[in-house]
């Protein structure tokens, strides 16, 4: 069950007034820190920021576990609008 903290950053990331946030984001990240638990951790925590969502440890890990498990590469246009519908 995804926590209400989740569900409002999953929809700030995807309502287009916030993409342009959440895409510079993105652009700050290869698809080699994309493969690090860390990394995405950072990556989910730097977003969430942007967003202005507050999401726990236990949040961050399991939204860095979903992106990590998407195998995006946020350089690549292609993948970060996947990302974007995915996360409707």
């Amino acid at each position: 069950m995804e926590s209400k903290a989740l569900r409002i950053f999953r929809r700030k990331m995807a309502n287009p007034l916030h993409w342009r946030k959440a895409n510079q984001v993105f652009l700050r990240y290869s698809q080699t820190d994309l493969q690090n638990l860390e990394r995405t951790k950072h990556l989910v925590s730097t977003l969430a920021t942007e967003l202005e969502v507050p999401l726990s440890p236990r949040e961050e890990v399991e939204a860095a576990k979903w992106l990590l498990a998407q195998g995006i590469n946020p350089q690549s246009r292609k993948d970060r609008l996947m990302i974007w519908k995915r996360a409707k």
